[in-house]
């Protein structure tokens, strides 16, 4: 895709990139959220129209071919975009609470839950996925209302910046999202340039040091870090499809998906047969069990707990994965299923933690805000504490929270008498 936008030459000055963004972000944080998705939803055109230049752009980058390329992230891109058009004012909508569940001793005061932009977000990308991954992050971020700093991982620069270039094209201002250098130095000075939130997606050894940096600044991090998945097989697999499914796992995106299959746990009477299926590609990762209990302790010597897929009887695999520890696990599939835009995702242990992506991702790049509305004149707490207060509290408790309905009703009994002692006096 052909540069449609000047960018300052290298070396980027971070940190007026950083007031660039912020300076846009205050003009489209208060922009109507329906303007906001008006526009994404123009993005989401711009990416069909340019999908084939989008994808030439990322292929010679990473040397895939165009059509994986496309199957593989700007598709799944696009319908990421469109969940947010038609998801994202549900999500975002502020929540009110009235009289319902309310206390009885608070009186009458209503409340509302908001949802607010936290202001500047760092995306620290990965090389693997460099449109889908960063992209979807981006698109949640302003979708929220945020500015972005995007510092692509090696080698992606180009795609992140025809990405940008496309969004400029339908309608965004081009300052909102800041494409930096795609070097340790660029992300570096970004982390010192005071963002609000960070999302890593990188190796363990780089989620240890910018996790520190950020650490040490107060800076919210959401970290999607190295995996080493584990695959279950149990007894009355279908064979051929796991087998198909092993060697996609292993070869999609030439063998570099976080989520890839590196650890197959097979039981002993099934693994001559699989490991002959797979061939070649099952010597980097195959291991013959006696059993799912030898398999799990096996699979959880792992520090990293990404995802786990699990091939076999449906009800068998479920009951499994309700004892892996992974932040997804997929039953009879792998890697494609999490790429639907509803579901979020995140690792646990050694892979991190917080989540991108559906509705909870774009919940996490928002900031929570509590209004309450004092209704009514009944302010008992604005008085002085009186004489017999202790034992009204202690009623109130009893009449409140008392175990059963009789010393629920002797608390009330205690609380009728003290008020109209209060009354009295």
């Amino acid at each position: 895709m052909a540069v449609l936008l000047q960018r300052p030459a290298f070396p980027v000055d971070v940190t007026r990139e950083a007031a660039a963004a912020r300076e846009s972000q205050a003009d489209w944080s208060v922009r109507p959220l329906a303007e906001r998705l008006w526009i994404l939803r123009s993005i989401r055109h711009r990416l069909s129209e340019k999908a084939g230049e989008l994808a030439k752009t990322v292929a010679g980058q990473t040397g895939r071919s165009a059509a994986e390329v496309l199957s593989s992230e700007i598709l799944p891109l696009a319908d990421a975009c469109r969940f947010l058009e038609r998801e994202a004012p549900r999500i975002l909508a502020t929540r009110r609470f009235g009289d319902d569940g309310r206390p009885a001793w608070m009186g009458k005061v209503d409340f509302e839950i908001r949802r607010e932009p936290l202001g500047l977000v760092l995306i620290l990308a990965p090389s693997n996925y460099p449109l889908f991954l960063p992209g979807v992050q981006t698109l949640q971020a302003i979708t929220a209302g945020n500015g972005v700093l995007w510092k692509p991982g090696r080698g992606g620069f180009a795609a992140a910046r025809a990405f940008v270039d496309l969004a400029a094209l339908a309608g965004l201002e081009w300052q909102l999202i800041q494409v930096l250098p795609d070097t340790p130095q660029a992300g570096s000075a970004a982390l010192a340039a005071g963002p609000d939130k960070v999302l890593l997606t990188g190796s363990a050894a780089t989620g240890r040091e910018v996790l520190a940096e950020a650490g040490r600044r107060l800076v919210p991090t959401t970290a999607e870090l190295s995996g080493c998945d584990a695959l279950f097989v149990l007894p009355g697999a279908d064979l051929e499809r796991t087998a198909k499914a092993i060697r996609f796992g292993l070869t999609l995106n030439g063998g570099s998906t976080c989520i890839a299959p590196r650890r197959v746990f097979v039981p002993r009477e099934l693994y001559p047969e699989l490991k002959r299926r797979v061939g070649e590609l099952a010597d980097i990762s195959f291991t013959a069990v006696a059993d799912v209990e030898e398999a799990l302790a096996s699979a959880a010597r792992s520090p990293y707990a990404l995802g786990v897929s699990i091939f076999g009887p449906e009800d068998d695999a479920r009951a499994l994965a309700g004892r892996v520890r992974a932040g997804v696990v997929t039953i009879n599939d792998l890697i494609v299923p999490t790429a639907d835009p509803r579901l979020p995702f995140g690792g646990r242990g050694e892979s991190g933690y917080g989540v991108t992506r559906g509705a909870e991702g774009l919940l996490d790049l928002t900031a929570i805000k509590v209004v309450s509305v004092r209704r009514g004149r009944w302010l008992p707490h604005l008085e002085e504490r009186q004489p017999g207060d202790e034992e009204l509290f202690r009623a109130w408790m009893a009449a409140a929270h008392g175990d059963g309905l009789g010393a629920r009703a002797r608390g009330a009994a205690r609380l009728i008498k003290g008020l109209i002692q209060r009354g009295k006096s």
